[in-house]
């Protein structure tokens, strides 16, 4: 057994795991700041982050000729997935995005995150001497399919983050300057059009309380006033448990998930934002220097794709606590109370961490 355990380390970038460690331990200090330590949330993150580094390692094991071997199935069964979600999800809130299996819920749209780029990525190969053009109108067409079906439920948070994958690929695939002009062009056009006939009417009413929250202070805008008032109360040093108002007195909702940055900001100040932003930046710049330097092309779009990822969620959910993006319902990664997107992003780095452990898996 020992001989195993050494075996895992021996194929685990140190450096990486223990920053991945050190953030963990944020998310149970801030779920037990929250919810309560003695809460069934502490003790269910306490579960999830010990499964999830048992699974980080044995996936860091892996070859992973198999997974792009089989990626359309993957693919496919992640489609399904989202259809069985459709008809039999549980709805929470309005929304129909979760596989409930007793113990555990699941959040179908989660997996898209993981197995639409590894997809993607496995037909690089197959449209490398075809058109480019040809290979870039694929993957968007791909990339839409789960998109669309994430917007029925309603998720629009999700369903971009998962459009947006498809499009950091395309991106870092070597798209030209014209295409990028003509694609915000089209999505500038196309702006009134999704305002009128998709955007829900709560999604408009997020959209107009972030240019002013106090014009519904006690409906859409609740969330963002509070959120705002939590981070500019911890001050330069943060508040005590006892004094802490927002959370504790529960003016702010859902502070174990997505706004669990406002009880970092009111408890431990701007200090302790300070820190927390240094060991997250350390933790993407070790991932983005392992990327750089895999040897294969097809590795550093796939490792870089959920680098991104994971950047953009963790950019976008700080800003819509800080009153500086719509509330769109987008966990902190790694952070926030919940399984699936634990679960999601420790296999994300597991990935990256065993493509710098083999180098030579998937041929330029």
């Amino acid at each position: 057994m020992t001989n195993f355990f050494t075996f895992l380390f021996s194929r685990t970038d140190k450096q990486l795991f223990i920053l991945l460690l050190i953030i963990l331990l944020f998310s149970l200090n801030l779920i037990g700041q929250a919810a309560g330590f003695h809460s069934p949330f502490f003790f269910k993150q306490l579960f999830f982050i010990f499964t999830g580094l048992i699974i980080f390692m044995l996936v860091s094991i892996l070859n992973l000729k198999f997974l792009f071997r089989h990626s359309l199935i993957i693919y496919m069964l992640s489609i399904l997935l989202l259809i069985l979600t459709a008809v039999f999800g549980t709805e929470i809130n309005g929304s129909k995005r979760w596989l409930d299996f007793g113990v555990f819920k699941l959040q179908s749209s989660e997996i898209l995150k993981l197995t639409l780029p590894i997809f993607l990525v496995s037909l690089i190969e197959y449209f490398k001497n075809r058109s480019q053009t040809l290979s870039e109108l694929v993957f968007l067409s791909i990339s839409f399919i789960p998109f669309f079906i994430i917007l029925r439920q309603p998720d629009l948070g999700s369903g971009l983050i998962i459009l947006f994958s498809g499009l950091i690929i395309i991106f870092l695939n070597g798209l030209s300057l014209k295409k990028i002009l003509i694609g915000i062009l089209g999505f500038l056009i196309l702006l009134p059009y999704a305002w009128l006939n998709i955007l829900k009417d709560y999604q408009k009413g997020r959209i107009l309380n972030l240019i002013d929250p106090f014009s519904n202070p006690l409906d859409g805008g609740y969330h963002a006033i509070q959120s705002s008032i939590a981070i500019g109360s911890g001050g330069l040093f943060g508040k005590s448990s006892e004094f802490s108002s927002q959370h504790d007195l529960l003016f702010l909702p859902e502070t174990h998930t997505d706004f669990i940055f406002a009880v970092l900001s009111e408890n431990y100040g701007f200090l302790g934002n300070i820190i927390f932003f240094l060991i997250v930046f350390l933790f993407i710049y070790k991932l983005v220097i392992i990327s750089i330097n895999l040897h294969s092309h097809s590795h550093r779009l796939l490792a870089m794709t959920y680098v991104m990822i994971f950047t953009i969620c963790f950019l976008i959910n700080i800003a819509m606590v800080s009153g500086l993006f719509p509330i769109v319902g987008i966990p902190l990664p790694l952070i926030s109370y919940g399984g699936s997107s634990l679960f999601i992003y420790l296999i994300m780095f597991a990935l990256i961490n065993s493509l710098n452990y083999n180098k030579t898996l998937i041929a330029d």
